[in-house]
């Protein structure tokens, strides 16, 4: 009792510091193990020893690249071959389970969080982990069966269940109280609750007028050329950058070929033909349309059925088909954003003077194949072989392949023109030499391959580079001041009685919305919602 109790005095702390520390998590889960971030806040960190420090503890770069390393082969296990996306995704995911299992670990020690044989035993027979319930050993035809798990608990065969007791012990029960005790603890007072109801159910009218910078004229408060060059000497250390990088490169967009198109186009006829030839429609729906809402639950789908729907629910194509068909046509292939489709026009109707469509589809999307993802990879090899034997510039006299150029890359670039995320070529980038050629790299839309032009020391921006983000930054400071100034002066005229009609009549950019009535919870017109409004 002793111990709930201090554990209850000390929740509002432990809830903070874990949201703190998850948001934490969050924030640099990106990285490879966020060791940058991570390393200003809790302390120097030594990449050989440690990836990161979590609250003083260290995470071994050995144990989170297997970590990471059995993650990536549980990708590969079901078939799919490794992006650098897949690969920043499942760095993430690992980061994130090894500093909530700091988090709750230390939390639980903190807290002195145990658990007694008796606790252990009662979880076991009446609370068993989802990894017990799993295993196909305790199952009947794929559903966890309690008879079969209560034989092998009580009829052991040697020491086979010390390893999960002791976990079930040191871990899962500790976790499992901590998390009860959260939600336990996360409560809504009687004050809270009457101020949502308030918020979604009672109607405000108020009369508004918005100041926005609209009533500025912006062009009269642009800073001269010197007032920009002085500004830029005066916060030269805002404009540092670090080495940036010139690069080009070529690529190559996952999109389906013709090829593909075609043999979608011809697996769509064929569906129609077989069922012109007397197959049933929503049988063949079930088994080859591509559309996720015909599923229903794991045995169950809908045949196809869109049920009724008027003009403007569907996409264009889909929808001139659909209404210019007569009840009872089938229809296709029909191309749209989606892939081909083949209609069942079902039935029409008129309803309020709007024509609604009866109707069932079979969607059969465009992916690009293999085949296709193939002969795009072994075009970005051939390019590359040829970059690195005989130069860039002479690949491109032979290769027909659109060529993009980028400045002033940086290690802390995010996006790449043209193929966007690709970590993997900014790691190519701040490694390679001026000239030197890539392989083909890809993420999940394209294949490219890459060239350093030049390289730029660190240093500061050249007052060209920046002058025009210093004018528009300077400008919008200036508007706000002086938007910040009229609305002062018009609260003035208000306090001393002047009517809105006067103000709006002597400013017609001046927003009005006049008895304007809604609930708290959907905010008002041009001023949207906001504390400075509830809070009234």
């Amino acid at each position: 009792m002793a111990l709930m109790t201090s554990m209850r005095t000390r929740m509002h702390i432990v809830l903070w510091a874990l949201l703190a520390l998850f948001l934490l998590s969050m924030t640099v889960g990106g990285l490879v193990g966020g060791a940058n971030i991570i390393d200003q806040i809790f302390g120097r960190v030594n990449p050989s020893t440690a990836v990161g420090i979590v609250n003083g503890e260290k995470i071994d770069p050995v144990y989170f690249s297997r970590n990471v390393g059995s993650r990536i082969d549980q990708i590969r296990a079901s078939g799919q071959s490794i992006t650098d996306r897949q690969l920043s995704q499942a760095r993430s995911q690992v980061w994130n389970d090894l500093v909530r299992e700091i988090i709750v670990s230390q939390t639980i020690e903190e807290m002195g969080i145990t658990a007694s044989d008796e606790e252990v035993l009662y979880h076991l027979k009446n609370n068993p982990p989802s990894f017990l319930r799993s295993n196909p050993n305790f199952q009947t035809n794929g559903q966890f069966d309690p008879v079969k798990y209560e034989e092998a608990i009580n009829n052991p065969e040697g020491d086979e269940w010390f390893t999960i007791e002791q976990w079930m012990k040191n871990t899962y029960i500790p976790s499992y109280k901590l998390q009860q005790l959260i939600f336990a603890s996360a409560t809504v007072t009687e004050d809270e609750i009457k101020r949502e109801f308030i918020n979604r159910n009672i109607n405000y009218t108020i009369d508004i007028i918005h100041v926005t910078d609209r009533i500025i004229d912006k062009t009269l408060l642009e800073p001269a050329e010197e007032e920009i060059l002085a500004y830029y000497n005066e916060n030269i250390d805002d404009y540092q950058r670090t080495e940036n990088r010139n690069i080009r490169l070529v690529s190559w967009k996952k999109d389906p070929s013709l090829a593909d198109t075609t043999e979608v186009f011809e697996l769509a006829s064929e569906l129609k033909e077989r069922i012109q030839n007397g197959e049933d429609f929503a049988a063949l729906a079930n088994e080859y349309t591509e559309d996720p809402s015909n599923t229903v639950t794991q045995d169950s789908s809908k045949g196809g059925s869109l049920g009724w729907f008027g003009k403007g629910q569907m996409v264009p194509a889909f929808e001139e088909a659909a209404f210019n068909s007569k009840k009872g046509e089938l229809v296709g292939p029909v191309l749209s954003s989606f892939g081909y489709h083949i209609i069942n026009v079902i039935d029409k109707k008129t309803e309020k003077d709007k024509e609604q469509v009866l109707a069932s589809h079979i969607l059969l999307k465009i992916d690009i194949t293999p085949r296709t993802l193939d002969l795009y990879r072994g075009e970005s090899r051939l390019f590359s072989y040829d970059g690195k034997d005989f130069g860039f510039n002479t690949a491109l006299d032979s290769h027909q392949v659109k060529l993009t150029e980028m400045k002033n890359v940086s290690e802390k670039s995010v996006f790449i023109l043209r193929v966007g995320m690709m970590p993997s070529a900014l790691q190519f980038i701040f490694n390679a030499t001026i000239g030197e050629v890539s392989g083909p790299i890809e993420n999940d839309n394209f294949f490219a391959v890459f060239t350093v032009d030049s390289v730029l020391a660190p240093g500061s921006k050249p007052f060209e580079e920046v002058k025009d983000a210093i004018k528009s930054q300077m400008t919008r400071e200036r508007t706000t001041n002086e938007t910040e100034i009229l609305a002062g002066e018009f609260r003035k005229q208000v306090d001393n009685g002047a009517p809105f009609d006067s103000l709006i009549a002597w400013n017609e950019n001046l927003e009005h919305a006049e008895k304007d009535k809604k609930t708290l919870s959907r905010g008002f017109t041009s001023i949207g919602r906001g504390n400075f409004i509830n809070g009234a």
